[in-house]
């Protein structure tokens, strides 16, 4: 048995009512929760791809940078840059890693 909602004109819940009968059924709230979940999903993703993507383009970034700068300068960097390279692959490959778990699902 499928109990319906009556909301009022300008509730918050009246944009659950998928098929605009006026009423909202169990059915139309679990469905706006499985949308709502795959959205935040999605935006979740997008985030972490993003956030790879500038992650390799400042690697390369930083990597052509260093051809512009005079050797002296590169040699005190090498630790930093070092630091910078360890943690930026790991950000790519936490993405990736996550991704590949996420497809087997």
């Amino acid at each position: 048995m499928t109990s319906n909602k009556t909301f009022q004109q300008n509730s918050e819940y009246a944009k659950y009512d998928l098929d605009s009968d006026g009423c909202v059924s169990d059915r139309e709230l679990a469905m706006a929760t499985t949308i709502a979940e795959n959205e935040d999903t999605k935006r979740k993703h997008l985030a972490q791809l993003r956030m790879a993507r500038y992650t390799l383009v400042s690697m390369g970034l930083f990597t052509a940078a260093m051809f512009f700068v005079p050797l002296d300068r590169v040699k005190a960097l090498s630790d930093i840059s070092n630091l910078f390279y360890l943690t930026g692959g790991g950000v790519v490959v936490g993405f990736m890693g996550v991704s590949s778990l996420a497809m087997k699902k």
